[in-house]
């Protein structure tokens, strides 16, 4: 009789701890229910950081000049990327004075506080007369790029590009007693190791970056974004679409075999040569003189080719009155729109939220995936990298949960489908309903990067779907 109950007592135990054990257990499943919201593209103009029409905005340093800053914080249309140009011809025989370099500071601390992207070129003469306006000798130019650069790497986060090498009428690097290939190797040189390895250089010719870069061959994937004097040499060209030459950009014929590769190649070839290279390095400037070459549907093509990201937007309204009253016809989202409207739209990335879906998981599992898809559908990716962070926000309790989303968004090229696959841990979750977010910011200013989608973003970024998480199936 002993044993019976000693033995009953035991099994009881047993079975209350197993039917504990399985309601425990049971109050681990967890049951998800993923709702995506509807993705529907838009033709809206973004207001995105690093592209777009750039404003122009010169300054003539010197020991007497001084400037009415309060002009700066005067708001401009699209405000975005700024191209500030400084004239050092007054500082030709020697070392920039104290006063100009006080003013270059508070010029570039002004802008600063606007919140733009400042692309910042240094010359000596902006009338076409470079030879008589330029330093006597090369050790002056290399002492002002030294004094300027200091100030310039202090104000690194909003200075994306430093263009040209301080020689050629309006910096161009043409026109210059030192555009020959060793006083511009020396110059670019000393540039590159005074000026902060975050800032893009720029030149102006293709034939300019192999020759300086010492490379018959564009930038490729492993020796992007090093730091390196390839990795930061862009270009930009003044005379993007003015010809069949861009103005003497490219040659007017293919280079015979075994030229040398430094020199000028066709357009075709030189096309060829951007597309490969400005997969990782910005290329910009200004369209020139009405002709064929920039007529609408050559303009896209050859923009897009060369993933142009920004233009001068003062600069050749001709130019822009041409795609004004050409419209486009192809592309069924942006039909009817006109051609300068669809290149503004297209001017460097502009990406799209496709689709979002979750993997099915059976109850007991720990974790499903989210898988986000996105389009780059403009002319070029981005440069900068920007920040990913997928938000899981209950709203009965107010509650959020950001998760980083670990991709490099300068990878996202053009034409191609991004998808990020997001792992979400269920278990540490409670049970609720959560509204998932998408945003993409840039770390510098902190903006929420605009998507193409006609859906509308809040604090937390763009609406992905719904997650139900529960312990019973609904």
């Amino acid at each position: 009789m002993k044993f019976k109950k000693i033995f009953f007592t035991v099994f009881l135990s047993i079975c209350i701890c197993m039917i504990l054990g399985l309601f425990l257990s049971f109050l681990t499943l967890r049951f998800v229910r993923y709702s995506p919201v509807s993705c529907t593209e838009s033709a809206k103009e973004l207001q995105n950081p690093y592209i777009g029409w750039y404003q122009i905005h010169g300054y003539k340093l010197s020991e007497e000049a001084s400037f009415d800053i309060s002009k700066i914080r005067e708001p401009e249309e699209k405000a975005g990327l700024v191209l500030l140009e400084f004239n050092l011809q007054d500082y030709a025989a020697g070392p920039i004075g104290d006063r100009g370099l006080a003013l270059l500071n508070q010029l570039l601390h002004c802008w600063q506080s606007t919140d733009r992207q400042l692309i910042v070129r240094f010359f000596y003469d902006w009338d076409g007369n470079a030879m008589s306006a330029e330093p006597q000798e090369l050790s002056i130019i290399l002492t002002h790029m030294s004094q300027t650069s200091e100030i310039v790497n202090r104000y690194k986060d909003c200075v994306y590009i430093m263009q040209g090498i301080f020689i050629g009428s309006w910096g161009e690097i043409h026109g210059s007693r030192y555009a020959n290939d060793e006083d511009m190797k020396t110059l670019i040189s000393h540039l590159a190791s005074v000026t902060a390895p975050e800032i893009f250089l720029a030149v102006r010719t293709p034939q300019q970056w192999r020759l300086l870069t010492d490379s018959a061959e564009p930038l490729n994937e492993s020796g992007a974004f090093q730091g390196t004097l390839s990795s930061r040499l862009s270009l930009f060209n003044d005379g993007m679409l003015g010809s069949d030459t861009d103005l003497n950009t490219y040659a007017a014929a293919p280079a015979p075999e075994g030229f040398p590769s430094s020199h000028k190649r066709s357009r075709q070839e030189e096309i060829e040569f951007q597309n490969r290279l400005c997969a990782y390095v910005p290329n910009g400037g200004e369209v020139v003189i009405p002709n064929p070459c920039n007529d609408f549907p050559a303009a896209v093509r050859d923009l897009k080719a060369t993933r142009v990201s920004y233009l001068n937007s003062a600069y050749d309204e001709a130019v822009f009155s041409k795609w004004r009253n050409a419209f486009c016809t192809e592309d069924p989202l942006f039909s009817g729109m006109n051609g300068f409207d669809y290149i503004s739209r297209h001017l460097g990335y502009r990406y799209v939220l496709r689709s979002s879906e979750c993997t099915s998981v059976l109850p007991w599992e720990k974790d499903t995936e989210l898988t986000v898809t996105l389009q780059n559908t403009g002319f070029s990716g981005c440069y900068r990298p920007f920040d990913v962070a997928l938000t899981l926000r209950e709203p009965v309790t107010d509650r959020s949960f950001t998760l980083p989303v670990k991709t490099d968004t300068r990878s996202w090229d053009p034409g191609v489908q991004i998808h990020l696959s997001l792992p979400i841990r269920i278990r540490e979750y409670a049970t609720g309903t959560y509204d998932l977010y998408l945003k993409i910011s840039d770390p510098v200013s902190g903006r929420i990067i605009e998507l193409a989608n006609e859906e509308a973003s809040n604090e937390y970024g763009y609406a992905l779907g719904q997650l139900d998480i529960s312990i019973f199936p609904r």
